[in-house]
């Protein structure tokens, strides 16, 4: 018997070894292949909405291989996560198409009755294992895995809303910190409760962060950088934000430097119960707190005309910190944060602490700063620690601007020996300056090159190579470059629009009258125009014989299209465009002095 069982053995390893085996991987029969789940994915949380019965969740899997006749059919089985196991069903389903489809559709109040039906209470939270089970009448096949569900029951709701406004843009929103007057203001579509509910909203906002691959990192809006309820007490689909109520909450939230913009994500949540229904998107808001300061006085070129008033230039290297160069009379000033006095909404003023050191700032029972000596001053106010500084060049220290590099003899880049400009306006300046093709200069205000303070030099340059706006300290210690002919160089410094400096470099080598005041001469014919005589300093000279009521201008150049000046009125010159000079004297002679550098003409 044994001898018969061995030959066997034999018989089928000696078969096995000489056939190569060919199995069929169909099933056969009435049996059931295995099959997998895809959605919802394990620990999802679905919660019924009471205001949108008719919303949709949908159960779906991979369908298991049928046998040779038989189509299974599908029933989703779910069974309370305490019960452990899916042997005795809390509920069964079945799929669409009467069982035959792979995914089962249900409304949230089909699925809300039959959890209702199971003796789960209104609003309550049913944890739940869940899997599918497929069914062709002989065999019963259960997927490979089981998953982990809750479902809350309906109870409250609302519907689905969106966004309106602002827009999502990366774009900076400039605000007035100060401002209770001035709003931001957030809209949206609104959203319905369920029958017999109502709904409130609040504005969230978080901070915009990025991942090391420039990514959005997800926000959780159950814990927002700031709630505010909309308008009237969040009833309305409308949030109006006061520049100022802004500000204080970024100040509460740790954004407490005002010069750096805040990326902000914001969306809208419609509260109705205990139901929290968020906005189907969320937008990007780009803040910057924008702190405005002037000056403004008797020792000021406005003089209390608070209208004109003149802006200071922020400084980008000392967050809170503002200066300006101006031509100060003796007299007195203070600073304000706008161009009207208080009690105006929003608006401080600020003078010199009466109980303080000099140079110390208050906006309470504060004095105003005196100024006794005129000249050209550069002026600091330093927000964030209160202090103030007024600094003249007059013996040789920071103060006003000037310009310094190549062009300097004997010794080059010397900020001691610093060639200062002409003040035309607050913040505009102006110099004649010899140069040679391709020196390189900056602009800079001070005797030295420590600029570790805000009360020590500043120097500028471009901020990009060839372009003509400037910044402190020259983005990237870039220099300003004349490349026009060897000779002198009229070099402006403009800032009078504060975000936005720029500089310009013309040839200084001729001044021309032209015009059809003058008896002498064709009339405005620049090529035929009598050239004026530079004195130094910035003067130009003349001697003419004038027609009285007639006109003139004056043409740094042989042809139209040089720089020119015209009338700024009250003897003052300006080069932006404007009306020619009137000869308001008697038909004669006389000398014409124009001083480019105090932007100035006489007529004697």
């Amino acid at each position: 018997m044994k001898k018969i069982l061995l030959l066997a053995v034999w018989s089928v390893a000696l078969f096995a070894g000489c056939q190569k085996a060919d199995f069929d991987t169909n099933v056969n029969g009435e049996a059931l292949g295995t099959f997998t789940l895809n959605a919802p994915a394990t620990n999802a949380a679905i919660m019924l909405n009471a205001a949108t019965p008719t919303a949709k969740v949908e159960i779906t899997w991979a369908p298991s291989k049928p046998g040779v006749d038989a189509v299974p059919t599908y029933k989703w089985i779910a069974a309370l996560k305490t019960a452990g196991n899916l042997d005795a069903p809390l509920l069964e389903i079945t799929s669409d198409n009467e069982g035959k489809d792979s995914k089962l559709t249900l409304t949230h109040k089909q699925l809300d009755d039959a959890l209702k039906g199971k003796g789960v209470a209104d609003g309550a939270r049913a944890d739940l294992i869940w899997s599918v089970r497929a069914d062709n009448g002989t065999t019963k096949q259960v997927a490979t895995e089981v998953r982990n569900i809750s479902i809350t029951r309906m109870k409250d709701g609302a519907t689905a809303f969106i966004l309106l406004g602002p827009a999502s843009s990366g774009t900076v929103n400039a605000i007035d910190p100060n401002s209770t007057t001035q709003t931001m203001k957030f809209n949206w579509t609104k959203s319905q409760p369920a029958a017999g509910g109502s709904v409130k909203y609040k504005l969230l906002f978080a901070e915009r962060k990025l991942d090391g691959q420039g990514n959005v990192i997800a926000v959780d809006w159950t814990k927002p950088l700031i709630a505010i309820d909309a308008d009237n007490n969040g009833a309305d689909s409308l949030a109006s934000i006061t520049y100022k109520a802004i500000s204080d909450s970024l100040t509460k939230k740790g954004f407490t430097n005002t010069e750096l913009p805040v990326d902000l994500l914001w969306t809208t949540v419609a509260v109705s119960g205990t139901w929290n229904q968020y906005a189907d998107y969320v937008n990007q808001t780009v803040i910057l707190r924008e702190i405005k300061v002037y000056i403004v006085g008797s020792a000021t070129p406005s003089d209390w005309t608070i209208e004109n008033a003149s802006r200071m230039i922020p400084d980008p290297r000392f967050p809170g910190t503002f200066f300006t160069y101006v031509t100060l009379k003796a007299g007195e000033f203070k600073f304000v944060n706008g161009q009207q006095w208080p009690p105006a909404p929003g608006i401080i003023d600020w003078g010199q602490d009466p109980a303080a050191p000099a140079g110390t700032i208050t906006d309470n029972g504060e004095n105003n700063i005196a100024v006794s000596t005129p000249g050209i001053y550069r002026i600091t106010f330093d927000y964030s620690n209160k202090k103030y500084y007024l600094q003249t060049a007059g013996s040789g220290g920071v103060g006003g601007l000037g310009i310094v590099g190549a062009f300097q003899q004997p010794s080059t880049w010397n900020p001691g020996a610093n060639v200062r400009m002409g003040n035309l306006a607050p913040n505009k300046m102006l110099v004649l300056q010899d140069m040679t093709t391709n020196d390189e200069f900056k602009f800079h205000d001070g005797n030295e090159w420590d600029n570790g303070a805000n009360n020590k030099s500043r120097w500028f340059g471009p901020e990009t190579e060839g372009g003509t706006k400037i910044i402190v300290d020259g983005g990237g210690a870039k220099n300003l470059k004349w490349t026009g002919a060897t000779g002198r160089v009229r070099v402006i410094f403009d800032g009078t629009d504060v975000k936005n400096i720029t500089y310009s470099l013309t040839p200084a080598t001729e001044m021309r009258v032209v015009g059809n005041g003058m008896s002498a001469y064709p009339e405005w014919n620049p090529g035929g125009s009598p050239q004026m005589t530079y004195i130094g300093n910035g003067k130009w000279q003349i001697t003419l014989a004038l027609i009285q009521d007639k006109e003139i201008k004056f043409l740094a150049g042989n042809d139209w299209g040089a720089f020119d000046y015209e009338d700024a009125g009250n003897g003052k010159i300006k080069y932006e465009g404007g009306d020619n000079f009137k000869v308001t004297k008697p038909t004669g002679t006389y000398t014409i002095t124009l001083d480019e550098q105090n932007g100035t003409v006489t007529i004697l």
